[in-house]
């Protein structure tokens, strides 16, 4: 659907010191656009929604949080590809960059209690949510089966552009479904899988596995750089948003580093150059870091 996103040296003295080689895939330019929010996982996960040909004036309803990246991707590729959007959003009804970002695309904001929006999968359920059976249904996160593959393109990319499969992937999660991919993508390769999640619990292991289907490989999960949890972040980290921008830019304290938001790719590298401080990777290791997006 675009060409494929760059992969980055990632020069830092604490990485070259220890003598490995590191690089960003930089999947925040895969995008139609500069700017828009419809980037990197956002629209590998999407693009089998987006190939349809019976889009034009449908509905499409999804999930999320108050501050999806999801919500803001689905309600730029409504405004691109010229049909509806409706959001099912998490929580008590609030006003925030993200929100008025997708109403000012025509996208229509339902406020769900917590308690129904955790039986959003159940079938009954939904039925009441989502009446309409000419409407398109779009899971939490963008994630479906017809999308795994090509969310694990994001592995196939890096490949072809090093030349090689790297010792190590990275990358972060929130409901696992680029990381499904990509673990996928890795099986039957020398590349070690590593996964660090937005948010606590040791459950994110047995999401991918479920996600992956029929599919098996080895992956490693690192809960404890969730911190607090989803979208809480460590108090020395600096935030700022900049004029215009939806999406929180986070400074973790390493110059050198690409532009990250803190709710997913703030997390991922934090906990990778924790490794790298920690001598987990052995000397002329090849590590690449995906930077899936969020910054916009």
């Amino acid at each position: 659907m675009l060409p494929p996103s760059p992969l980055e040296p990632l020069l830092l003295p604490e990485i070259t010191a220890r003598g490995l080689r590191c690089f960003v895939k930089r999947d925040d330019r895969y995008a139609f656009e500069p700017g828009s929010p419809l980037q990197g996982n956002k629209v590998r996960k999407l693009s089998p929604l987006l190939r349809r040909s019976d889009l034009a004036g449908r509905t499409v309803v999804t999930f999320g949080g108050a501050y999806s990246n999801h919500v803001a991707a689905l309600a730029a590729a409504g405004e691109r590809f010229g049909f509806r959007t409706s959001f099912l959003i998490r929580g008590e009804p609030v006003r925030n960059p993200v929100l008025d970002f997708a109403a000012a695309r025509g996208g229509e904001l339902r406020f769900l209690d917590r308690t129904t929006y955790r039986l959003r999968d159940d079938a009954a359920t939904l039925r009441q949510l989502v009446p309409d059976p000419d409407h398109i249904i779009v899971p939490e996160g963008g994630t479906s089966t017809a999308s795994l593959p090509l969310t694990g393109e994001l592995f196939h990319e890096t490949v072809r552009q090093l030349g090689y499969a790297p010792d190590y992937f990275c990358l972060s999660a929130g409901t696992g479904g680029t990381a499904a991919g990509v673990v996928a993508a890795a099986a039957g390769t020398t590349t070690h899988v590593e996964v660090f999640p937005a948010l606590r619990g040791e459950w994110m292991a047995e999401t991918i596995r479920r996600q992956m289907g029929n599919a098996r490989a080895e992956f490693s999960v690192f809960s404890r750089y969730a911190g607090r949890g989803y979208a809480k972040f460590p108090a020395h980290w600096q935030l700022h948003r900049p004029a215009g921008a939806l999406a929180t830019r986070a400074d973790i304290g390493v110059a050198g580093l690409p532009p990250l938001e803190p709710v997913y790719t703030a997390k991922l590298f934090t906990g990778v150059l924790d490794r790298v401080s920690a001598g987990a990777y052995p000397s002329g290791a090849v590590i690449v870091v995906a930077h899936t997006g969020g910054i916009y």
